[in-house]
């Protein structure tokens, strides 16, 4: 168990969710299939097989509603319910009956254990409406008086539906509020379309969940915080708004967009084996469930001896129809994405990380998506608590478990959560910050290096073993910087009060980590692991750190990290004495199991108190005599009794579950491993109790447990009390699978795998540099390296070794490279980039795109779907969109805003020049930055080499991009190639008649515009790649200068080109235009130094967001420097329509010009 065992009284029912749905495949290319694992905590996902069984059949929209969202149910809607629980129940008698039903093709389980808990369900949902008047009544009464408790709490102050709304969160504001008391106050819902009705049921999917039958769902439930609100607070194309905004409008959006989705999902399903969709369901705790499938992956078994929950026995045995290694409908082991919504918050972001990054399969499109709600300080430090959850320096953190998250990789994200952070005081000063995770795949732009090639094999990372060890002190350090309450004394406060009581992590989740750590490494092993415990026994800093010590030396050995000395059997045989816990046995084991039988009567005082009384405390074991007192976290409770068997002057123990658990009165039987060593002392002076963890919450228990907060001890000779067994009862492998199952998933054999060295700082608490060699074993290539081939940054020596690549970002410009010609080597000595706040200094390639052959992929910029996407009414008023300006001045950091007022443009730097480009981009066509100049046409201009405008815009529709809370221009474009021009040419002298605004790209903003330009066309495209595709030839782009060949490819060309299609004015431009997404670029959330430069964000001057005057101009500019006229400008006495300010501009740019010239064509 790599999580603490807590009092599991005090549960919340979170029935709904609480935060907005999200595009589960948005970084998934159209053609990869999505093998995706989502993780959630608390309650079976009852409710939402249900709802899908309900589509299939096809249940009425409204009465789907009604069931899924609200408390109380109408008479048909209640019937409705009760009539489909009897057809679930039917058709779940058994897994075999259930995949022979209707509904087996698409909805499975995992475990049989998880339909047999789901069906029990269903029979109390049924079983509701059969109770007496005295109990329906009293159920009722508590679905009231829980309703009113929460209202009487909060009274309006949750307003959470704002983070509904995105970016048009503070159109909402006071809707939210009333929409939320409106529900809480009659527990249904009310649109505008709505029938009244009575509701005289109370919904039983509401009644039932871990806190047993009553109401307990969390205060956070909010119907139309599932749904996306903006659609109904923005103009939207050949939508009436509602004169007044009321929460029936919100109620109606929600409905709509409901029915949208059922209509989908039943379409898909109607599809028969194409429809190509299994959903597998799981009850049972997230951490577990995935150490159940990489056990099932690595051993090859279904029995995987792991429990389904902290408490009880029950293990996770995998269908074997579904999960054995035979199996012809195999569910998937590993995943391209996986989602653990806000479980870092519940159950700790490392011990997240350390169960999924094995699940995760290689391939540079796949993601871990981690989220938090973090609590806000608006005077306090930077806003993101990645660093803080994960306990150490990131990028070293991200090379040790081989993935990293997006922060550290990229300058940007196209996912914006800027309305969280400027709503955070709002919303009980908490914020939603979602993280992805991602293999690091590095790219060469303008290659046809394939990303298989780039990967080429797992690397091993040589490092120090001392710098190692130090590191990973410091990483224990920080896990259980609870225990160091000295600290606390001297620098009191909330925070600190905060970490004590809100406990995640054990021992053994500090091992799991070593165990993934150990096989990423190459290193002295023993030695490091030597030192790592020698620092341990030195620490004074943790007050029960050496309590602990013991619990430590088991876990390592039960995960075969380390073996200290007295684990080994040469030492354990000269312990042993006539006294000692193992006579008559034959050998001593170096770890034993003590099993604890806790007298039901002991726990009677605490089962008593109120859920809200008690709380959450951790429940650990001690072991503890006059000389030592040690602490065991790492226990499985159970409900039941055992009963021993003997094997010479051995004990054997079984358990037999008491299935009733807590309503029951059996005793409760609590295991766990503990080093058999200390047993060989003095076992008639030695205690074994079960207790309460210490922490500042459980000192009111003092009085009452004693100051070790003893529930209940005996001594170590209590045979009726305490056994002691080599295997855990019910789990004789459990040993052998913790010791042989390797923490990462096993590479193909004959992979060549690559020695990286790692160089940490001088306190070891973090990596500086990396190191690569590659011994040049292509005769060609050590040619020519003897021939004194060259190698820089730009070519990447991609002619003779294109696969040398770092595996992590680094600075290029600080690197050292040590070639060594005759010895056919060359060495790289980078130093690790820290982040990416240093948005001058952009990487080589910010806008990476692998690709595999022809199958294609983004890595930082997500996927959508235009011809879905609401399309907003523009240009509209100013008034209208003061929302638009806000959310496109919030795509500037702080920094990059004292940037921007730079008046060199070359010195504001690339990424600054390009955020400006774009939000010319929207703000010239919202009409915000000057509603006569509105435009929909753009020319990309870089006047600095003679290049005049390269690139046509046309801009169809902006629309919202509802699960990202951003905005998205849906254009097309056409890069102006030398041999479209005479073609085209009188279409442009058409536009430069018009105005066209142009938007003036300096050199190096050029080259990042055709880097960004194939993901733009990538993100949305509806065609597929065909095998002439420029990008297998050339690279992505296609090109990165020169006017001969775009950098796209052609395969877009003139495909599903939106209203440009339908445009006749561009007829001539559709072959030539292939459809773009353009979308802002956000900083990451941690870029903002305070919670209060983000609030000032809403109080922004307008003249201070992104100006379009900046990169672009719609009045006439001299063609070679983009000037002005000295005074006037002159036109070219040939075509009459190009202009320069004075004639040596016009010569200068002669040489372009005449190309395009109309009597030259």
């Amino acid at each position: 168990m790599a999580h603490p065992v807590i009092w599991p009284k005090k549960n919340f029912f979170y029935p709904i969710g609480n935060t907005p749905p999200v595009c589960f495949t948005q970084e998934l290319a159209p053609e990869e299939n999505a093998e995706i694992l989502l993780l959630g905590c608390g309650d079976p996902r009852t409710r939402n097989i249900l709802l899908l069984t309900f589509v299939a059949d096809g249940v009425p929209v409204n009465h789907a509603w009604s069931i899924f969202y609200h408390f109380f149910l109408d008479q048909s809607s209640y019937d409705l319910l009760l009539a489909q629980c009897r057809t679930l129940i039917r058709s779940s008698s058994d897994m075999r009956t259930w995949r022979a039903s209707k509904y087996g093709k698409y909805l499975r389980f995992c475990t049989e254990h998880s339909l047999v808990e789901i069906r029990r369900h269903w029979s109390l949902y049924l079983e509701t409406d059969g109770l007496a008047d005295k109990e329906k009544k009293a159920l009722r009464e508590s679905f009231t008086s829980g309703m009113k408790s929460v209202r009487e709490s909060n009274r309006g102050s949750v307003i959470t539906g704002l983070r509904a709304a995105g970016p048009l969160f503070l159109s909402i504001l006071e809707e939210s509020a009333k929409s939320y008391t409106k529900f809480w106050t009659s527990g249904i819902t009310v649109s505008k379309s709505s029938q009244s009705t009575t509701a005289p049921h109370i919904n039983p999917t509401f009644a039932y969940s871990l806190s047993g039958r009553t109401f307990n769902v969390h205060y956070g439930t909010d119907p139309i915080l599932a749904f996306h609100l903006a659609p109904v607070l923005a103009s939207i194309k050949d939508v009436q708004l509602p004169s007044t905004l009321s929460t029936q409008d919100l109620v109606e959006l929600a409905m709509t967009q409901f029915s949208s989705w059922c209509s989908s999902f039943k379409s898909r399903i109607s599809a028969g084996s194409a429809a190509n969709i299994v959903i597998r369901f799981f009850v049972g705790e997230s951490l577990a469930f995935c150490r159940a499938l990489h056990t099932c992956k690595e051993g090859q078994i279904t029995k995987t001896g792991i429990c389904t929950y902290p408490w009880g026995g029950t293990q996770i045995d995998l269908d074997l129809v579904d999960y054995g290694p035979t199996s012809s409908s195999a569910a998937p082991l590993l995943f391209n994405v996986i989602d653990t919504s806000n479980l870092a918050d519940h159950s700790g972001l490392l011990n997240l990380l350390i169960v999924t990054v094995p699940l995760l399969r290689r391939k540079p499109c796949s993601v871990i998506h981690t989220s938090t709600l973090l609590r806000a300080d608006r005077d306090g430090p930077k806003t993101s608590g990645l660093s803080t959850m994960a306990f150490a320096d990131i990028p070293t953190l991200s090379i040790l478990l081989g993935i990293t998250p997006s922060p550290h990789l990229w300058h940007f994200t196209t996912y914006s959560n800027k309305h969280e952070l400027l709503a955070s005081g709002l919303m009980s000063a908490q914020f939603y910050e979602p993280i992805s995770w991602r293999f690091t795949s590095p790219v060469i732009p303008n290659s046809t290096i394939e990303n298989e090639q780039l990967n080429h094999g797992p690397v091993r990372l040589i490092c120090d073993p001392k710098k190692l060890a130090e590191f990973l002190l410091s990483v224990y350090l920080r896990m259980f910087a609870e225990e160091n309450q000295l600290e606390t004394l001297r620098n009191p406060g909330l925070a600190k009060l905060q970490i004590q009581n809100v406990v995640h992590y054990v021992r053994a989740s500090f091992v799991a980590f070593l165990a993934l750590v150990k096989e990423r490494v190459e290193v002295d092993w023993p030695q490091a692991m030597h030192l790592f415990i020698d620092f341990v026994g030195h620490d004074h800093t943790l007050l029960v750190g050496l309590n602990n010590y013991q619990d430590l030396m088991c876990q390592m050995y039960l995960r075969n990290v380390h073996m200290p000395d007295v684990f080994t059997p040469a030492y354990l045989e000269t312990a042993r004495s006539p006294r000692d816990r193992f006579h008559g046995w034959k050998d001593i084991p170096p770890v034993v199991c003590v099993v604890l039988k806790v007298p039901r009567q002991q726990l009677k005082a605490l089962e008593a108190m109120d859920a809200d009384e008690i709380l959450t405390p951790m429940l650990q074991c001690h072991s503890s005599s006059p000389t030592f007192h040690n602490i065991h976290p790492s226990i499985q409770p159970i409900f039941g009794d055992i009963e021993i068997s003997r094997v010479g002057a051995e004990s054997k123990v079984a358990i037999h579950e008491d299935p009733t658990g807590w309503s029951g009165s059996s005793p409760l039987i609590v295991a766990f491993y503990m080093p058999s060593w200390i047993l060989t002392l003095a076992p008639s002076d030695t205690r074994i109790g079960l207790h309460f963890g210490s922490t500042p919450t459980t000192i009111r228990f003092i009085s009452q447990l004693g100051t070790t907060l003893t529930i209940y001890s005996t001594s170590l000779v209590d045979a009726l009390h305490v056994q002691v067994v080599r295997h855990r009862p019910n789990n004789i492998q459990e040993i052998d699978r913790l010791r042989n199952t390797p923490a990462l998933s096993t590479s193909a054999s004959g992979v060549r795998e690559r020695n990286v060295t790692m160089k940490f700082d001088a306190s070891g608490q973090k990596a500086t540099t990396l190191e690569i060699r590659d011994d040049i074993a292509d005769p060609k290539a050590a040619k020519a390296l003897s021939e004194g081939a060259r190698f820089d940054s730009a070519s990447h020596f991609r002619e003779l070794c294109p696969i040398f690549q770092l595996f992590f970002p680094y600075s290029w410009q600080s690197s050292k490279t040590r070639i060594a010609r005759k010895s056919s080597y060359i060495e790289i000595e980078s130093p690790i980039r820290p982040n990416f706040e240093d948005f001058l200094d952009l990487s080589l390639n910010p806008f990476a795109i692998a690709r595999d052959h022809k199958l294609i992929n983004l890595l930082n910029v997500h996927y959508l779907n235009l011809d879905v996407l609401p399309p907003l009414q523009l240009p509209a008023p100013a008034k209208d969109l003061q929302w638009l300006s806000t959310h496109i001045g919030m795509t500037l950091s702080e920094r990059e805003k004292q940037v921007k007022n730079r008046s060199d443009q070359l010195a504001r730097g690339t990424l600054v020049n390009l955020k400006e480009s774009l939000a010319c981009l929207f703000l010239k066509y919202s009409g915000l930055d000057d509603p006569k100049a509105w435009s929909n046409v753009f020319g990309l201009s870089n006047p600095t080499s003679g290049v005049g405008i390269y690139t046509l815009i046309f801009v169809n529709e902006m629309k919202l991009d509802l699960s990202s809370h951003t905005v998205v221009l849906d254009a097309c474009v056409v890069p102006l190639i030398e041999k479209i021009m005479p073609r085209i040419f009188p279409m442009l002298q058409s536009l430069s008649q018009r105005g066209l605004v142009q938007v003036v790209t300096l050199d190096d903003e050029t080259r990042a515009w055709r880097l960004l330009l194939p993901a733009l066309a990538e993100r949305c495209r509806t065609w597929k790649h065909t095998n002439a595709c420029e990008y297998l030839k050339r690279g992505i782009p296609a090109t990165l200068d020169g006017e001969d060949i775009s950098p796209l490819c052609s395969c877009g060309k003139g495909k599903n080109l939106g209203l440009f299609g339908t445009n006749p004015e561009w007829q001539i431009l559709r072959k030539e235009a292939t459809r773009i997404a353009i979308g802002p670029l956000f900083t990451f959330s941690f870029m903002e130094k305070t919670m209060a430069s983000m609030k000032d964000a809403l109080d922004t001057p307008r003249d201070d967001r992104p100006s379009a005057a900046s990169s672009s101009s719609s009045a006439p500019q001299c063609a070679k420097c983009s000037g002005p006229g000295k005074p006037t400008l002159l036109a070219c006495s040939v075509c009459k329509t190009t202009k320069y300010c004075s004639r040596d501009c016009q010569k200068a740019h002669w040489k372009t010009h005449k190309k395009n010239c109309v009597q030259t064509a």
